[in-house]
């Protein structure tokens, strides 16, 4: 029996003071948190602090845990998403890279006005709730 390979992903569940959380709207019209694919030769922290410099403009945060741990299958295809908490350091001035159009900051209640990437996201914003 072959072993299942997986590819491996990461999004950040990033809070401001007033505990609502930060989401990025995609080029393609769907919303989603800021993360993304590990590259070759990367750790789990070096690509987490790319992706959420590159997508928010953040570049001093700390981890505090780590959400979920989700995976599936898809076409022949494994995948991990692993979903942490963080917390910023510093001033939170969001700058959005060219993948994205727009962003909010989104309470427990304001969920269900977004359309998200995939309703996975939208459970594990509110997971981060609890």
């Amino acid at each position: 029996m072959e072993s299942q390979l997986f590819k491996i992903t990461q999004n950040a569940i990033i809070k401001d003071e007033d505990g609502k959380v930060l989401i990025l709207k995609h080029t393609t019209g769907n919303w989603l948190l800021p993360g993304g694919k590990i590259n070759q030769d990367e750790t789990w922290l070096e690509s987490l602090t790319r992706e959420i410099r590159e997508e928010t403009g953040v570049t001093e945060f700390g981890v505090d845990r780590i959400l979920e741990v989700a995976s599936w299958v898809e076409n022949g295809t494994g995948y991990y998403v692993v979903t942490f908490i963080v917390s910023i350091k510093g001033e939170l001035k969001v700058s959005l890279s060219e993948e994205h159009t727009e962003y909010a900051w989104v309470s427990l209640a304001d969920l269900d006005n977004y359309k998200f990437w995939h309703e996975d996201i939208k459970k594990r914003i509110q997971n981060s709730f609890s």
